[in-house]
């Protein structure tokens, strides 16, 4: 399925290929649906609640695509459409006429666009509310609420809203009445849109871009006709549920926003950490429980000009210093020959190429001076090495040793950069060390479009994380889709 566009000559023995790598793991807990060609992934470090208020049973009506209840469900990328192919229908499981007057909510933080009755090409929507979301990947969503009963007062154009906020009243308008003869039962339609523009006829609505797989919502994947949902909009954040969002802080939540810093002994950084981000696009995402404490994330190495996945560790050192650093690559699971680890080290980045099918276990990238304060090391997909050779890219745990031990002073300055080191480690032999150049991780003042510590549906973050982020975007600001998908 993910390989449509790949040349004939390859499809067969790629497809047979990649259904038996894709049976070995799966995101954890993301056995989401997959976009069809034309539609998009919801952002994985995002967290997606019902827009209903906490505790309600929530119905799906019509699913995805024009099959499942509704033919209105359809379209995925045309430009003068509402890409509706994984719009819901939904309402209260529980109440009487489907719960027509009852709340609906936000589901995620954002601006509203359009709040009012839709008109001309848009009408059949009824009383409707378009919010604008940024949810720090560099695009911009759009949710829809159509069929309102009502809209809430303080829902006017321009407004903020947070997530849990009231919008309006689930109801059956369209065609400028409260009910109608489109459809008998009163209902939310309600889709995501990503780089759609809102306007057009009348008062206008969103459309063009793509359709977004609402996925994984509210802890539910997989949606189909006929399911009852549990919402836990309660408009607060909650701690501990891996998202660092809803205001949620460093201080106010540690467990899901803190970056613990690098001691001046050094330590190990593993991929299940706050300090580890990826970027990209998350259908392209996999683990395995092969790896450093249990598990590591992995893609396929290709061989494009920009990158579309990337791994992100952050490295905020406590005191300047030589370190040894090492990748962890669980022995016989790594394939790329060509792996380019980019190292924010002292004096500029570097670029280390390292074979990951050749680890024993720690690969030895070298030792490096760092300065005190935060920097980064990253790893992109784009390694140069063909996507047909299907290689094996692994994002696991990276280790920090101090040489010589900690000093008694720190101090940010000096230091004589970074340095290819010897291969003390289970590595397979000397990296290769070179200038990061122009995809490297040299820009210590960049603001990035997402915010820090995973979690890049925050508005504000501490500006020590903007520079590893701003790196990890510049890689795949320029293309999200692969050109192997589909």
């Amino acid at each position: 399925m993910l390989l449509a566009l790949r040349l004939g000559s390859e499809r067969l023995a790629l497809a047979v290929t990649f259904t038996l790598a894709i049976l070995v793991t799966a995101l954890p807990g993301r056995a989401l649906t997959d976009p069809i060609a034309g539609a998009v992934a919801f952002p994985s470090t995002v967290s997606l609640l019902l827009p209903f208020p906490a505790g309600s049973q929530i119905r799906v009506l019509s699913g995805y695509g024009p099959s499942m209840g509704s033919s209105l469900h359809a379209d995925t990328n045309a430009p003068a459409k509402a890409n509706d192919h994984y719009a819901l229908d939904l309402d209260y499981a529980n109440e009487p006429n489907g719960g027509k007057g009852l709340p609906v909510v936000a589901p995620l933080a954002g601006t509203v666009v359009r709040a009012g009755w839709a008109t001309s090409g848009w009408a059949n929507y009824g009383q409707r509310v378009i919010l604008s979301h940024d949810l720090g990947d560099g695009h911009v969503y759009h949710s829809v609420y159509a069929h309102l009963n009502a809209i809430d007062p303080a829902i006017v154009e321009g407004a903020t809203v947070a997530v849990g906020q009231v919008l309006g009243e689930l109801g059956q308008s369209c065609q400028g009445q409260l009910s109608c003869g489109s459809f008998s039962a009163p209902h939310l339609h309600w889709v995501i849109h990503r780089d759609s523009t809102v306007g057009g006829s009348g008062t206008g609505g969103s459309y063009g871009g793509n359709a977004v797989v609402p996925e994984p919502l509210d802890g539910y994947e997989d949606l189909v006709q006929g399911m009852t949902l549990v919402s836990s909009n309660n408009g607060m954040p909650e701690c501990g549920d891996g998202f660092c969002n809803g205001g949620e802080t460093e201080a106010s939540c540690p467990m899901d926003c803190a970056c613990a810093p690098i001691p001046p002994e050094g330590r190990v950084v593993d991929d299940g950490e706050k300090c580890f981000a990826r970027a990209g696009s998350p259908q392209y995402w996999y683990t395995t429980d092969q790896g450093h404490d249990g598990g590591a994330f992995w893609t396929h190495a290709t061989d494009s000009a920009e990158a579309d996945d990337v791994g992100t560790w952050t490295l905020d050192f406590t005191e300047a210093g030589e370190y040894q650093l090492e990748a962890y690559v669980e022995p016989g699971f790594g394939g790329s020959q060509q792996a380019s680890y980019v190292i924010g080290a002292q004096g500029g980045a570097q670029a280390v190429a390292a074979d990951q099918s050749a680890s024993a276990g720690w690969l030895d990238l070298g030792t490096f001076t760092f300065a005190a304060g935060p920097t980064s090391v990253s790893l992109a997909d784009n390694t140069g090495e063909p996507f047909s050779a299907m290689r094996v890219l692994v994002f696991d745990a990276v280790r920090l040793t101090r040489i010589g031990g900690p000093s008694s002073t720190s101090s940010g300055a000096g230091g004589g950069g970074a340095s290819g080191g010897s291969t003390t480690g289970s590595g397979s032999g000397s990296p290769t060390v070179a200038s990061a150049g122009a995809g490297g991780a040299d820009g210590a003042d960049e603001e990035g479009a997402a915010s820090g510590c995973d979690c890049r549906a925050s508005v504000s973050q501490p500006r020590r994380e903007a520079w590893w982020l701003g790196l990890a975007a510049s890689f795949v600001v320029a293309r999200r889709l692969r050109r192997r998908s589909r």
